[in-house]
């Protein structure tokens, strides 16, 4: 499901925020504190669902093709706004990979009416709020919270950045070591790295999902203004954008402001990319052994899923995932955890995605056990294929997954982030049927899942190994099926 991160909540997709802090996007899903999750499970376990989980949302659509979602809420006297562009890492030429999260940054750096980042910042500043972007594999998004009263004025820096950004040689140069810090600080990150390992090694070199949203230094060293102004030509245009506003506002207001705003914004005729290509198909279990300094081992392993358009399967996978690794009583952390004490921690996560997706369980745990690792993930994998879950198991599920929503949802913000993270890979009502998609799942439905894209004998996986383990020393030489690496 979701990021978000990357709404959407999740193994947090590494995405990668212009203030340099991850946002929370995946599936919906977060591992939240026991006390939190106690909380909002006792307030719905009657069977009550939040106001602010079923406020409308009200669709829109100006002549050029830009979309409006409005999501009136009027507890406290605030409106986030969001801008939503179709203009993520999938967006990218092939050879210009990290141009999506380039073009990010540097569209902070000014327009003809606000020469200067301070000017922009400074505008939002004074309106009582702040602004912030991320850039994943499917979208960027641009976002700021504002008293009511402010909306209007805080909509036209917006609409300023979106289609005046002043794209300079000089600022495309200054924001390199900005961005080059944060390719380094992943490459430090012993998790990000066993990502970005597994996505090159279930998507390739060629598919947009394989390749770090940042890309990787030699790609980062090589971008130029054109290439950036180029991709802002070609994807930040009305027919590729949703606004998503919600909170103390009409849908009447909204939609006459961005009439003001955007409405002489000129669509453009050339934003669908070519369909990446097809997933390699694997036959077998793929390893890469990483050996570094380091205390302890790590490893993550990475199974198929479904993307957003397999219906039902891309909520029943959200339901599966709880269970498995994200709710407060899963199954991979009190078996492997709590019972074996084989891990020190371990999670599950999937991100829902417009293409072909992947569940990955991650797990960190004291050295010289790897192998006693895989096999217990792998049994619990197999389990899942072999029996239908108890009704208070796939009931708990459910409960966690309700939790982790409502908690995302409760504020305008995250409100709007939900709804606009589907409507990049969807629609919008996506997100408002959410709750009444994962009630409906079945324990069978689980099952049928786990036995179409958990396959026990067919996976990639990626263990870190510290220098200082002994089983370093036996770990097996490079293949087309096994290869090791030092960093």
């Amino acid at each position: 499901m979701s990021g978000i991160i990357e709404g959407k909540i999740v193994y947090w997709d590494r995405i990668n925020t212009r203030h340099m802090r991850q946002r929370p996007l995946t599936n919906r899903l977060r591992s939240l504190g026991i006390v939190i999750v106690a909380l909002f499970v006792t307030g719905i376990a009657g069977g009550e669902i939040p106001a602010f989980a079923q406020s409308p949302a009200v669709l829109a659509t100006l002549p050029n093709g830009l979309r409006i979602v409005t999501a009136p809420s009027h507890a406290v006297g605030l409106v986030a706004i969001d801008a939503w562009m179709r203009a993520g890492a999938t967006r990218q030429p092939i050879g210009h990979f990290g141009v999506a999260h380039y073009l990010e940054h540097v569209l902070f750096k000014g327009t003809p009416t606000r020469p200067n980042e301070e000017q922009i910042d400074g505008a939002i500043e004074n309106l009582g709020g702040s602004f912030n972007a991320a850039t994943s594999f499917d979208w960027a998004h641009f976002y700021v919270v504002v008293p009511s009263e402010n909306f209007a004025a805080a909509l036209a820096v917006i609409g300023d950045v979106l289609q005046h950004a002043s794209i300079t040689d000089k600022s495309v140069q200054s924001e390199r070591p900005i961005i080059l810090s944060e390719v380094a600080r992943g490459i430090d990150n012993p998790d990000e790295v066993m990502n970005a390992q597994i996505r090159a090694m279930v998507y390739g070199p060629k598919h947009p999902y394989g390749v770090p949203v940042t890309g990787v230094p030699q790609d980062v060293q090589t971008i130029t203004r054109d290439q950036v102004a180029a991709f802002y030509k070609t994807f930040y245009a009305p027919n590729n954008m949703t606004l998503v506003v919600t909170g103390d506002i009409a849908p009447e207001q909204v939609q006459k402001e961005a009439q003001s705003v955007f409405g002489g914004w000129a669509k453009s005729m050339t934003l669908d990319p070519p369909d990446p290509p097809a997933l390699p198909q694997l036959t077998s279990i793929h390893r890469t052994i990483l050996r570094r300094s380091a205390s302890s081992s790590s490893m993550m392993i990475a199974f198929g899923a479904p993307s957003v358009a397999d219906k039902p399967d891309a909520w029943v996978m959200d339901v599966l995932l709880t269970l498995l690794g994200q709710g407060a009583n899963n199954r991979l952390t009190r078996t492997l955890r709590d019972q074996q004490k084989i891990v020190d921690s371990i999670s599950a996560d999937y991100l829902t995605q417009q293409h072909e997706g992947i569940l990955t369980v991650t797990a960190s745990f004291p050295t010289g056990n790897p192998d006693a690792v895989e096999k217990a993930i792998v049994d619990q994998i197999q389990n899942l294929r072999d029996e239908v879950v108890s009704a208070w198991e796939l009931d708990a599920a459910k409960q966690s997954l309700m939790a982790s929503y409502l908690f995302d949802v409760q504020t305008d913000s995250g409100r709007a982030d939900a709804l606009g993270f589907y409507d990049m890979i969807d629609t919008y009502q996506y997100d408002v049927d959410y709750i009444a998609h994962f009630e409906t799942v079945t324990g069978e439905d689980l099952r049928r899942a786990a036995v179409k894209y958990l396959t026990p004998d067919k996976y990639n996986i990626v263990t870190i190994i510290p220098f200082t383990d002994p089983s370093s020393a036996q770990a097996p030489s490079a293949t087309a099926a096994s290869k090791t690496a030092s960093y």
